[in-house]
């Protein structure tokens, strides 16, 4: 009974960690910016989005058009916040995707 009692008491220890690891994985927002031509245009964007509390990193891909933007652990970015970045770099997001959903147009929050 002890090793039963154990074996449950290490299992469930296990699944705490990998939950705990899980929970703390930085989640991506891709933004897809049609306009995005050149590699000059792609620094601008991301330079302002490092900008931004809680930016870990910016990645962009030209021929994707898109750019990728990984928070620090535990950091969630606003859309809104992550949107106007965008637009402040003079760049039109056109949809924006991370943990707080999908967006076409500009986030309220």
């Amino acid at each position: 009974m002890k090793q039963v009692i154990a074996a449950f008491a290490l299992a469930v220890g296990m699944i705490a960690l990998a939950v705990t690891a899980y929970a703390g994985e930085p989640v991506p927002t891709t933004i897809l910016i049609p306009d995005l031509h050149c590699a000059a245009c792609a620094k601008k964007v991301t330079t302002k989005l490092t900008t931004l509390p809680g930016v870990a990193k910016a990645e962009a891909d030209v021929k994707a058009k898109t750019i990728t933007l990984t928070p620090k652990v535990g950091t969630v970015f606003s859309p809104k916040a992550v949107w106007e970045a965008v637009e402040q770099a003079e760049e039109v997001p056109t949809k924006l995707t991370g943990p707080s959903g999908t967006f076409t147009k500009k986030p309220l929050s």
